[in-house]
């Protein structure tokens, strides 16, 4: 059986820019003499179309697109059958909608199968709109037994996660002798999550081949890799390459030969991250789709010299041109010479636009505060009060010249038409390091990135100069002022933040194993391993630790104001962690 793997880049909504996609893998699959061609997930409406299903127009048109390639498929010279994935109306109990994938054959639709396990978790909420399917879908193509199935049906297989369903597709389809699976998929990426799709999926395909189809590009926080894969017998045989574009692969599954053998095997992890798409052509992926996708050309950005705004000022001219890219320096009197210098080096480097508009916030406070305190006579009044008892937050004439940098950086939107990227990253974000709304923008794309991991990327761009990532980060809103002074080292912080957040540790003493069993295991949480561990043997350190767990909880209101931002780790803010903003446990 020759099979076409449709790797393709959906929007929601775009029923002509999908169907064209969709339209051009049949075509390609055709003239090469595939037996069948596979695409996405809901490749026909696009991915989290959520609540956009409820518009019936929505749903009409997504069924006149199943019509349309129906019609295109009478046309073929050859045998071609294609699976696609729709939307279907549910005109039984429960939810009003299925997550389908049919089977379209010389005019026909052969048959449709209904997804059985609909996610939950993290950033899923099919449960919302979707009625699970109970039917397997079997038939016959190039005589071989062929099973359909959808992204998490496969992911039930041997107890392998934290949500186990209570029913079990693949092995159903094992036990009714099916040689061939056809998954339809769109699996966003997580970190490790190439190499956690092969480990959970292949020591299910003994006596059996499983062709997974995964989507690739951004899609508002979320950015899907690709990485499509074919398994038989335990061994990958197939395994797509870069994110460039979309691809439509054939394979011969009778002629293919492994390219590794009992691929699930733990040695062969290395390897399989080896050739995961990198994290910095996601990053870049994500915002070149949200950019483009929302109509926009043009990026402007805060540039400060610091390694935060160097890396995303790398990302915005490598995902739409430097020619688009444009980069506004806005020192205070706080700004250090290097600063200045730093910056403009960068913006040399990546050949983006380069601009500076000095802040001078010192008068607009003075001004601010004269204009303010015009009670004086009445003790009751706040702004007397706060005088008379030299309560005054000096902190708030640091704070406005971010948002002075905050205002000309929107002023430059309005006024010329640029989208505005936030600079902030993940580890800032869970401490609310960050002036109120310093990350309201339109797009964040470093925003589930922690500080080590900023680092990384930055120390490798060839346009970043080295000073960059080798100063101690500030956010140079006073004399000397160092983040990791005002916090903890980011060797420490880092950590606590990730554990925190994506495995719900609140404890210390819960902390330092973690810490213990994480570096044991290989995994960089620290760009500093051995601060880390010295900090953590010191029984002092538990009251620091309780402080920085208390600040992120007391955080989430700022976080919840803030722009998306392209997801990476397996727990980001936004729509995947729902924590409330007014509680007591943190």
């Amino acid at each position: 059986m020759k099979v076409c793997l449709g790797q393709i880049n959906t929007t929601p909504g775009d029923f002509t820019g999908n169907s064209d996609r969709i339209v051009q893998g049949i075509r390609a699959a055709d003239e090469a003499g595939a037996d069948v061609v596979v695409f996405p997930e809901l490749c026909i409406p696009g991915y989290l179309s959520q609540d956009l299903m409820y518009h019936p127009d929505y749903v009409r048109r997504n069924y006149e697109v199943i019509g349309e390639l129906c019609d295109l498929t009478k046309t073929l010279a050859s045998d071609l059958h294609v699976v696609v994935g729709h939307i279907q109306n549910n005109n039984g109990a429960g939810k009003p909608f299925l997550n389908a994938a049919s089977v379209l054959h010389h005019g026909e639709i052969k048959g449709t199968y209904h997804k059985h396990l609909l996610p939950f978790y993290d950033v899923f909420d099919e449960l919302r709109y979707f009625q699970p399917g109970t039917e397997l879908l079997i038939l016959e193509i190039a005589g071989q037994r062929v099973g359909v199935a959808i992204c998490e049906d496969l992911w039930n297989d041997k107890g392998s996660d934290d949500y186990n369903h209570l029913t079990n597709p693949m092995a159903r389809y094992r036990d009714q002798g099916v040689e061939v699976i056809l998954s339809l998929n769109a699996s966003p990426y997580v970190h490790d999550k190439a190499w956690q799709r092969i480990r959970t999926i292949a020591p299910g395909t003994m006596d059996l081949s499983v062709v997974y189809v995964n989507q690739y590009g951004g899609q508002d926080g979320l950015v899907f890799d690709g990485q499509s894969f074919v398994l038989s017998d335990g061994d990958l045989v197939f395994k797509s390459g870069d994110i460039s574009g979309d691809s439509y692969e054939v394979v011969d599954l009778g002629a293919a030969s492994p390219t590794i053998g009992d691929v699930a095997d733990e040695g062969n992890a290395s390897v399989i991250r080896k050739g995961s798409v990198p994290l910095y052509d996601l990053l870049v992926l994500c915002v070149q789709d949200y950019v483009h996708k929302s109509g926009f050309s043009e990026l402007v950005l805060a540039s400060s010299g610091g390694v935060d705004s160097a890396l995303v000022c790398a990302i915005a001219c490598d995902a739409v041109g430097s020619d688009h890219v444009h980069a506004i320096r806005l020192p205070s009197v706080f700004s250090s010479d290097h600063s200045r210098e730093d910056a403009l080096l960068l913006h040399r480097n990546l050949g983006c636009w380069d601009y500076e508009l000095p802040v001078e916030h010192e008068t607009l406070v003075d001004r601010f505060n004269e204009h303010i305190n015009v009670h004086q006579a009445r003790d009751s009044n706040l702004v007397t009060r706060t005088f008379s008892e030299q309560r005054y937050g000096a902190v708030a004439d640091e704070n406005i010249q971010a948002r002075i940098r905050d205002l000309a950086v929107m002023h430059f939107s309005n006024a010329f038409g640029a989208m505005p990227l936030s600079t902030g990253n993940k580890t800032e974000s869970a401490c609310g390091y960050y002036t109120h709304f310093d990350m309201n923008f339109s797009f964040a794309p470093i925003k589930d990135l922690y500080k080590h991991q900023v680092f990384e990327l930055a120390r490798v761009h060839p346009g970043i100069p080295d000073a960059i990532w080798q100063k101690p980060p500030s956010a140079e809103l006073a004399p000397d002022q160092t983040d990791e002074a005002s916090l903890l080292p980011y060797a420490v912080l880092d950590p606590i933040a990730q554990a925190h957040i994506e495995e719900y540790v609140s404890s210390f003493e819960v902390f330092t194993s973690w810490v213990d069993q994480s570096l044991a295991g290989g995994q960089v949480i620290s760009s500093e391993p051995e601060v880390l561990t010295n900090w953590c043997s010191q029984p002092a350190s538990s009251t620091d630790y309780e402080r920085i767990v208390s600040l992120i909880g007391r955080m989430e209101y700022k976080r919840r104001q803030t722009c998306p931002g392209t997801k990476v780790s397996k727990v980001a803010f936004g729509i995947g962690r729902r924590i409330p903003i007014v509680e007591k446990w943190s």
